[in-house]
C-alpha cells in the first residue's frame, strides 16, 4: 500500500480516540471559603482569594477564551458566554482545560449559579480548593449535588508552612487508581505537588471511564462515531481514491458468502485506519503521538537489544526501572546489561505472565498455566529489599501469603 496517498487523510479517523478521553481532559475547580458547607455557597463566590489565585497559577496558564484555538473543554471560544478567561495546560501530551468556578459567568439574581454548575457539575473530576484551618468543618462529597462527578480532590493550602495538603474522594464503583497518596499527604515542593495532582486526576478519570455506567455509554458513542465515519468517508462506489471508495472496491475479489464478504470489509476497514494512523504517528501529527520531528526521529516500536548473550528462553518479561524482569525455565531473573542476572523467584514458581506497576509499588504474576493458573501480588519494595540483602530467589512455598484467592484459571488482562 502506498501510504503517500493518505498524506491528506481525514483527521476524523482520530475522533474515536479523543472521545474515549485518552487524549484531552476537563477538570472542575471549585473555590470554597472557610465555613461554607453547601454547593450554593461555594458556587456563589464571585472571586477567589490570593491563595486560590496562586494555586490556579500553579495548575496552568490563564488564557483568553475568545479566539482560543486549542482544546476548549466545552467552553465558548466565540461569544464569551462561558466567561472571558480560563486556565489551561498541557501535561505529558494531554491538553487539560480547567472549569474554574470564579471564572465562569456569575449571576447576582440566580443564587444557584446554574451556568457554573452546568459545567463543573458535568465534570467527572473536580478539585475543591477549601480555605481555613484543619480544625474547620471539612468538605464532604455529599455537599455537591451532582450525579456525574465521581472524584473530588480536596486541596488545602497552609500559608504558615507554604505547603499543600491533598485528600481524594471517589465513588465506590471507581476502581483503585494510582499513584498512592503519601503519608502524610502534605507537599512542600509545589512542582512535585502539581505533577502528583495532575497524574492522580488523569488516572482517576480513566478509572471512572471503566465503571459499568461509563463503559456502556462509551461503547454506544464509539459505535455511533465509527458508523458515522464509515458513512461519511465511503459514500461513492466509483471514486478512485482509496479513502473515498466502498470496501467492496478495494477487495481483490468478492467472497462467495455474505458473511465472509462482511468480515473482509471489516478487516479492510481496520487495515485502512491503521495505515492512516501509522503514517500520522510517524510524522508526529497524531493527537496521542509524542514522536519527535526532524531527521533524527525513530520509527515507532523500534526493537532494542537488551542482552545479547542471554542463556535462557524467555517466557515473558516486563521492565523494572533500568533493568528487565524475565521469566525463564530457570525461574524469574532480574537482568541488567551491566550486572550478572539475579534470581528473584526459583523454578518452582513457573511464571507465565507478569506486570510491573512501579507507581503502585506492585508486581502482579500469573503462575502455572490453563485451569491451574494462579495470581500472585508482591510489593516491589519488599522484593528490592530482599535483593539488596542477597537473599536467594523465592520458592513457591515462600509465596503462599502473596497468592490471591479465587483466581484459579484467571489471566492478567491489561
Amino acid at each position: 500500500m502506498n501510504l503517500d496517498k493518505f498524506e491528506k487523510g481525514p483527521r476524523e479517523i482520530f475522533h474515536p480516540e479523543i472521545q474515549k478521553g485518552s487524549v484531552n481532559f476537563k477538570f472542575g475547580v471549585l473555590f470554597a471559603k472557610d465555613g461554607q458547607l453547601t454547593d450554593d455557597e461555594m458556587f456563589s463566590n464571585e472571586i477567589g482569594s490570593e491563595a486560590f489565585q496562586k494555586f490556579l497559577n500553579l495548575l496552568g496558564d490563564t488564557i483568553t477564551l475568545k479566539g482560543w484555538m486549542g482544546y476548549r473543554g466545552g467552553l465558548d471560544t466565540k461569544n464569551d458566554t462561558t466567561g472571558i478567561h480560563s486556565v489551561y495546560t498541557v501535561y505529558q501530551g494531554h491538553e487539560i482545560m480547567f472549569h474554574v468556578s470564579t471564572m465562569l459567568p456569575y449571576s447576582k439574581e440566580n443564587k444557584q449559579q446554574v451556568e457554573r454548575k452546568r459545567h463543573i457539575g458535568n465534570d467527572i473530576v473536580t478539585i475543591v480548593f477549601q480555605e481555613g484551618e484543619e480544625s474547620s468543618p471539612a468538605f464532604k462529597p455529599s455537599m455537591i449535588r451532582s450525579h456525574f462527578t465521581h472524584i473530588f480532590a480536596l486541596v488545602r493550602y497552609d500559608q504558615q508552612n507554604d505547603s499543600y495538603r491533598l485528600k481524594i474522594f471517589s465513588e465506590e464503583s471507581v476502581p483503585l487508581f494510582g499513584p498512592p497518596l503519601p503519608t502524610p499527604p502534605v507537599f512542600t515542593d509545589h512542582q512535585e505537588f502539581r505533577d502528583f495532582l495532575l497524574v492522580k486526576l488523569i488516572n482517576g478519570e480513566k478509572a471512572t471511564l471503566e465503571t459499568p455506567t461509563f463503559a456502556q455509554k462509551r461503547r454506544r458513542t464509539l459505535d455511533m462515531l465509527i458508523r458515522s465515519l464509515h458513512q461519511d468517508l465511503m459514500p461513492d462506489l466509483h471514486k478512485n481514491m482509496l479513502n473515498r471508495r466502498s470496501f467492496s472496491d478495494v477487495l481483490p475479489e468478492s467472497p462467495k458468502s455474505a458473511r465472509k464478504k462482511e468480515e473482509a470489509r471489516q478487516a479492510e476497514f481496520v487495515r485502512i485506519g491503521q495505515a492512516l494512523k501509522l503514517k500520522s504517528i510517524v510524522r508526529g501529527d497524531a493527537p496521542s503521538s509524542l514522536a519527535a520531528s526532524g531527521i533524527c526521529k525513530k520509527e515507532p516500536w523500534e526493537p532494542q537489544c537488551f542482552c545479547s548473550n542471554f542463556p535462557h528462553e524467555a517466557v515473558c518479561a516486563d521492565p523494572w526501572g533500568q533493568a528487565l524482569l524475565v521469566s525463564t525455565d530457570a525461574g524469574v531473573l532480574l537482568v541488567d546489561d551491566d550486572l550478572p542476572s539475579v534470581s528473584v523467584f526459583d523454578r518452582t514458581l513457573p511464571v507465565k505472565q507478569m506486570h510491573v506497576l512501579e507507581t503502585l509499588d506492585l508486581l502482579v504474576l500469573r503462575a502455572d498455566k490453563g485451569k491451574d493458573a494462579r495470581l500472585f501480588v508482591f510489593r516491589l519494595s519488599a522484593l528490592q529489599k530482599g535483593l539488596e540483602g542477597k537473599q536467594t530467589g523465592k520458592s513457591r512455598s515462600d509465596c503462599r501469603e502473596n497468592k490471591l484467592e479465587k483466581t484459579k484459571g484467571d489471566l492478567i488482562d491489561w
